[in-house]
């Protein structure tokens, strides 16, 4: 934000002095005078940079003489495939003098709730019920005479966007009358299925924002979750040219920023491993066997979008090498990976690189992590614990070796990924979870700051 600096210029216009009148006491006491106003413009200049830079110390100094901060709120759903989600929130506006500053996030609640709303294709307003009642939780953090002016907005995901249309259609408006009944400002379109390049893009806002990099080196945001996968990171100049303009969005972030986002239908882990096991079992069984499972796994139930199926580890030669084991599971994910990308990036992500949710639980499940503070990985210790899970007997954990390969073909083979590149998991910081909704909800919290006059 640029200061404007008024320049000293000559009063013509000022009055004749009689210098008769003077004292010779003056030409000092003006020499003062001088010398303090020179102070005071310094002091001013310092202060009003500080200001303009919306000052964590100058909000804290307003806050201590009194000042009353505003609040605002917004409920986001996230209906996904794997299960629905509310993150209720609480942001702050923080006292500025030039400009409008960031929100400051100082509340938020987080349920959730299994199955999917994909999953009630057949019943809507049961799946809408589930909904609401993970709304009702949530209530307590916005205040009711607040409610009519906090947006209520719901998205679904990968896992409606791969229903029938008529299906998804179904559940679509059983929702949006259902919460309309609850006294939130819902707009037209406040239910609806998220686009994927909206995904990543509020996931990259939300985890810049949590580390507060909106306006510095922003971090990559890697997203997975059951039915797609989105990639999303800043673009320079001379960048732009290497990529689909299709997938390049600006967006206001600091001074405006060109993005680079693009989701994966149909790569999500969950439907990934679907469309690993339907490739080594072509037709329409719903009996599969996969030597990216354990030949101890047998008949093991696992249901993916509404259908139940039986998945058996393929048998194995007696002594078996890990690598051997490894490498076929990994040609036969590579394959669908590769066969399945809509369009192949030529080179990484550029700058640091975050990811998020089914990137941290299956880390966190192979013990690559800390489940409760998530850590730093990479495709090479990916491949480790792949290794590992493909030649262990653990029936607590049968799809460890096809998740844990199927990480390593996601980051390396599609993202292009180099093997010892740090990669920084995710589920929360400082508090907060790591989610597309908390973009989703600062960004329309700002928008409405920015046009209410």
């Amino acid at each position: 934000m640029n200061v404007r600096q008024r320049k000293l210029k000559d009063d013509t216009s000022a009055p004749h002095i009689n210098v008769r009148s003077r004292t010779i006491k003056h030409p000092r006491k003006l020499k003062k005078v001088f010398i303090f106003l020179i102070v005071l413009a310094l002091c001013i200049t310092y202060f009003l940079g500080l200001f303009a830079g919306q000052s964590q110390w100058l909000d804290g100094l307003a806050k201590s003489l009194g000042y009353e901060s505003v609040y605002h709120h917004a409920v986001i759903i996230d209906a996904g495939s794997s299960g629905s989600r509310v993150l209720a929130y609480k942001f702050r506006v923080p006292f500025t003098v030039f400009g409008q500053g960031n929100l400051d996030l100082v509340d938020e609640y987080f349920e959730q709730s299994k199955p999917g709303l994909s999953s009630y294709a057949d019943d809507p307003e049961k799946g809408a019920d589930t909904i609401v009642q993970l709304i009702k939780k949530a209530e307590f953090l916005t205040p009711p005479h607040k409610r009519k002016a906090t947006p209520l907005i719901v998205r679904a995901t990968a896992g409606l966007r791969l229903l029938p249309a008529d299906k998804a259609q179904q559940l679509i408006d059983s929702v949006a009358r259902a919460i309309s009944k609850l006294g939130y400002d819902v707009a037209p379109d406040g239910v609806k299925i998220m686009d994927g390049a909206d995904e990543g893009i509020f996931i990259w806002y939300t985890i810049n924002l949590l580390h507060n990099q909106i306006d510095g080196n922003t971090m990559a945001a890697l997203d997975l979750g059951g039915g797609s996968t989105q990639i999303t990171y800043q673009l320079s100049d001379d960048d732009k040219e290497n990529y689909p303009s299709v997938d390049q969005y600006v967006v206001p972030a600091g001074n405006n920023i060109t993005l680079y986002t693009h989701s994966y239908l149909n790569l999500g882990l969950l439907a990934a491993r679907h469309g690993v096991f339907r490739l080594e079992n072509p037709g329409n069984s719903t009996e599969f066997s996969s030597l990216c499972v354990d030949p101890i796994i047998q008949r093991e139930p696992w249901t993916y979008a509404n259908t139940n199926y039986i998945v058996s580890g393929s048998p194995r030669a007696h002594g078996t090498k890990r690598s051997a084991v490894y490498n076929a599971c990994h040609s036969l994910v590579r394959r669908y990976v590769l066969a399945t990308l809509d369009w192949e990036p030529k080179q990484p992500p550029l700058g640091s690189v975050a990811a998020m949710s089914y990137f941290y639980d299956v880390a966190a499940d192979a013990g690559m992590i800390d489940v409760m503070s998530g850590g730093t990985v990479s495709v090479e210790a990916y491949r480790a614990a792949a290794q590992a899970a493909c030649t262990s007997s653990n029936v607590d954990q049968p799809w460890a070796c096809i998740d844990l390969v199927y990480m390593v073909a996601l980051l390396q083979d599609a993202y292009k990924i180099e093997n010892n590149k740090p990669i920084s998991l995710f589920k929360k910081v400082n508090g907060h979870e790591v989610s597309w909704a908390l973009g989703l909800a600062y960004t329309t919290v700002m928008n409405r700051i920015v046009i209410t006059p």
